[in-house]
């Protein structure tokens, strides 16, 4: 056998391998959560609230997420901009040296609590009344995922949470017994904002990454995917996207760059056994066993259907 029929077929199989090697998952979407900027004026901990999106990006089971120890020693090293919003350049240059696709980055413009109340007189015995009111918190952030290869903002995303506490005590002479906790109730409104920030960037996660599963079975209502409680955290109600990969997209030097996905369906889990879970159409048709599926959080109306 001449040695260009060999390089032939080793190229074959190289390829091919490649492909299936490629079948069983999608690398999840590497980010690094920098510092928030406090231009709330309160004092906001700017990083404790990214410690928080730290740990829910990686609860997710969508990212990737840098330990922020290696960040922090990084941004101390080369001296870059490891709070607030950072400019383009200094985003690739961290990302580069990180190995990441995203950096995750943002401010805190509202920190704020609340406490208000008074007494309620009693007709009898030593004590003045009874103390009654209530406690809110605001926390709202604005946060940016920027692409660490172009410098693009990916996401910009604004949210708010707010979280409210009544109290009651007695009041003697019109002092109050008891009183609240602004550190507890400031967190709480963190949590509520951070998780509304992680459910909007899991989408774009899921579209650059993310674990793909196999279609097993399929038929016009009911779709059978390799993706359970166990394996992959889902559960009854979760999106998932069905697609068909396409052609290989070849670069100049004969390396894959990529594999072309042609959209076909959306379904919703209705069962979920830890190893496989059941799901229902809601878009789409023409869905085939070893189809691919990856979670989906976005609107299924927004889905563009292709043709194989």
């Amino acid at each position: 056998m001449s040695k260009r029929p060999f390089s032939i077929l080793l190229g074959a199989f190289l390829f091919a391998f490649i492909l299936v090697s490629g079948d069983s998952a999608q690398a999840k979407m590497r980010v690094a959560v920098l510092d928030f900027q406090d231009n709330s004026g309160a004092g906001a901990p700017g990083a404790a609230i990214a410690d928080m999106m730290t740990t829910e990006l990686f609860n997710s089971g969508v990212f990737t997420v840098v330990e922020r120890s290696k960040l922090e020693a990084l941004a101390t090293e080369q001296r870059l901009a490891a709070q607030g919003l950072i400019d383009p350049t200094s985003a690739v240059e961290m990302g580069k040296v990180l190995g990441v696709e995203a950096l995750i980055t943002g401010s805190i413009t509202q920190y704020q609590y609340k406490a208000s109340g008074g007494v309620i007189p009693l007709p009898f015995g030593n004590m003045s009344g009874v103390a009654v009111g209530s406690e809110t918190a605001y926390v709202t952030l604005d946060v940016r995922m920027i692409n660490a290869k172009t410098g693009e903002i990916l996401q910009a995303i604004k949210e708010q949470g707010a979280a409210n506490q009544t109290q009651g005590g007695l009041a003697y002479d019109w002092a109050v017994f008891g009183t609240g906790k602004a550190g507890g109730i400031l967190g709480q409104a963190t949590y509520k904002a951070v998780t509304k920030i992680v459910e909007k960037l899991k989408a774009t996660g899921a579209s650059n990454g993310g674990s793909a599963y196999n279609v097993v079975q399929a038929n016009v209502t009911e779709i059978l995917i390799d993706a359970g409680s166990a394996n992959a955290g889902a559960k009854v109600g979760d999106l998932f996207l069905i697609y068909a990969e396409g052609q290989p997209i070849i670069g100049l030097k004969g390396e894959i760059l990529d594999v072309e996905k042609i959209n076909l369906a959306v379904i919703r889990l209705t069962d979920v056994q830890p190893q496989y879970s059941r799901g229902e159409l809601l878009k789409g048709s023409d869905v085939r066993r070893a189809d691919k599926a990856v979670p989906f959080f976005g609107d299924p109306a927004t889905v563009k259907i292709g043709i194989r």
